[in-house]
């Protein structure tokens, strides 16, 4: 069957100083979003909203797992797949994903109202996890479509919207729920006829189709699991020797850690995108594989020495860390963050050309040294030997995977 492309624009070369800005502006999305995230948790906290925060980070917690099982990679194929590629995802999400999120949601709800938790907030909680979740098919389509401004406005206007309710007295997740459905609804507007919930876009629905989807991204789906699996697997066995206390601080750096690195990898997503509308004939926008290096480079190096020099003041002032060491482990998470961004650079480089097995290869590779080095590190070393084992794993694994990018050069 020949490839379909949507909504074809005239053949053009998307340049350097393009992409660039775009990818600043994918990134900066993501820290104002943080940055918003964090003053609403902070003020929830101050209102004494305790109970809202934890339903909240429960259910979006589980069901980030769920959604991971239930969806495999397809958002990843909706993104960077062919037209009939992404019409085998939409039959997969509203067939197979949605429904099983739903599901999750009724059984992770279920299983924490018994341990005393509010069932109202419980369900709001996993209303903005459904959210979430058909949220990345939205941002999907806005990044297919090199649309990131229009896209960073929604995110960051929905998150300060949510913001203002709980100051105006709105439960935490009431205003998370309610923020997040009116961004799905402004953002099928502003899409028109490209939106991916628009009823015209989901005819001919059938389950056939949706397991033709479930085999077009399996490669992918290897690859979003590897790097679940990276970004989780050293906190889980140090949580099998560390105490209740250390694993609260150390959770604390871990997720600074993850979301730096989670900044890093939207500013990748831009020549991602680029290269995969190159590959569909969309508009010529061909660009060296360094491009993409240069870029998780620019953004890793200032941020890694940043946060490395301010560690002690990170951890001691701002986050009012007790452990002394954690300033330590910020430090050497740092280290990490350049190896990281560059191998991601990569991936992300072949997953837009199409390569799907060679950045499933390559995470594969990244979780194989990272589970000897943490086997090593955390029982001896505890959660220094969890970072110094994030670091070694991501610096050796890259070495690896430049000596066989070198047989995949153009």
């Amino acid at each position: 069957m020949p490839e379909l492309v949507a909504d074809p624009v005239p053949e053009t070369q998307r340049g350097f100083r393009s992409l660039a800005r775009n990818s600043a502006i994918a990134a900066g999305a993501v820290v104002a979003n943080g940055l918003l995230s964090a003053a609403i948790l902070a003020l929830c906290a101050k209102l004494g909203q305790t109970g809202e925060i934890a339903a909240y980070t429960v259910m979006t917690s589980a069901l980030a797992f769920v959604l991971i099982f239930v969806s495999g990679g397809s958002t990843l194929l909706y993104l960077n797949g062919t037209e009939e590629q992404r019409a085998l995802v939409r039959s997969q999400w509203t067939l197979v994903v949605v429904p099983g999120l739903l599901l999750g949601i009724v059984a992770v709800g279920a299983f924490y109202a018994h341990r005393g938790y509010d069932v109202t907030a419980l369900g709001a909680a996993g209303v903005v996890a459904l959210g979430n979740g058909l949220a990345q098919l939205q941002i999907a389509d806005f990044s297919r479509r090199m649309r990131f401004l229009a896209n960073a406005v929604l995110i960051c206007t929905s998150k300060a919207s949510s913001l203002v309710m709980v100051l105006l007295g709105v439960p935490l997740t009431v205003a998370l729920a309610t923020a997040g459905l009116a961004q799905l609804l402004a953002g099928e507007l502003v899409l028109g006829k490209h939106g991916s919930l628009r009823g015209d876009l989901i005819r001919g629905l059938s389950f056939r189709r949706a397991l033709s989807g479930y085999r077009s991204s399996r490669q992918l789906f290897g690859f979003s699991l590897g790097d679940l699996y990276v970004a989780r697997f050293g906190t889980l066995v140090l949580s099998l020797f560390a105490t209740e206390a250390v694993m609260g601080s150390f959770g604390a750096i871990v997720t600074a850690y993850q979301a730096i690195g989670g900044v890093v990898q939207s500013a990748l997503q831009v020549p991602m995108v680029a290269r995969a509308r190159d590959r569909l004939g969309i508009e010529a926008s061909r660009h060296p594989a360094g491009f993409s290096v240069a870029v998780a480079l620019a953004c890793a190096l200032p941020m890694g020495a940043t946060v490395a020099l301010l560690s002690g003041w990170l951890a001691r002032t701002l986050l009012s860390l007790p452990h002394p060491q954690a300033a330590t482990w910020l430090a050497v998470f740092m280290l990490a963050l350049p190896f990281m961004a560059v191998s991601r650079a990569l991936m992300f480089n072949w997953i837009g050309d199409g390569h799907y097995s060679r950045a499933t290869a390559a995470i594969a590779a990244v979780a194989v040294v990272l589970t000897v080095a943490v086997a090593v590190a955390v029982p001896r070393f505890g959660p220094l030997g969890a970072t110094a084992a994030a670091a070694v794993a991501e610096a050796v694994a890259l070495a690896v995977i430049l000596l066989v990018a070198r047989r995949f050069a153009r």
